[in-house]
């Protein structure tokens, strides 16, 4: 029996960052954000709130990044498809039935993965996260200031 798995993508806007900009090239200080707890937090690069690795990180879901980098909006799902150009890393094709993408919302690009059997899709996790070679979340490519909510219940879903 095939297993159906599910996640809405959204990608941050760094281009819509909503914190203070002083315009000084290579200031210290360029870039301020407040955060919720009242942290006032300074970088030369705003992009550095959004790396993982780096002192300045917002952190993931959190309410800090949605609100210093709004999601990039799209249009159309062809818009939407081209951007985050989700595709499964070849050396998975021979655990998937298919996949099928959706426009949730103007922001959000649905993603259906279609598995040969629940079983497929743990070796394709496992694949994954070996430590001697990671696949980012299983894609050929998996683009800079994405992320995802992974538990949404696609199996339930009549759109795909």
């Amino acid at each position: 029996m095939s297993f159906r798995w599910t996640k809405l993508y959204r990608v941050y806007d760094v281009k819509k960052f909503t914190g203070v900009d002083n315009d000084i090239s290579n200031d210290t200080h360029r870039y301020c954000l407040k955060k919720k707890d009242g942290t006032i937090i300074y970088t030369n690069d705003k992009e550095k709130f959004l790396r993982e690795n780096s002192k300045e990180f917002l952190g993931w879901h959190s309410d800090d990044m949605r609100e210093a980098f709004p999601f990039k909006t799209f249009y159309t799902l062809e818009e939407a498809k081209s951007y985050f150009n989700l595709e499964p890393h070849p050396v998975h094709k021979d655990k998937i039935v298919g996949t099928k993408f959706a426009l949730y919302d103007n922001c959000t690009l649905k993603m259906t993965i279609e598995f040969k059997s629940m079983e497929e899709w743990q070796k394709f996790v496992d694949r994954n996260h070996d430590p001697q070679d990671t696949i980012a979340h299983g894609m050929k490519i998996y683009g800079p200031y994405m992320e995802y909510d992974k538990d949404y219940p696609g199996e339930k879903d009549p759109i795909l």
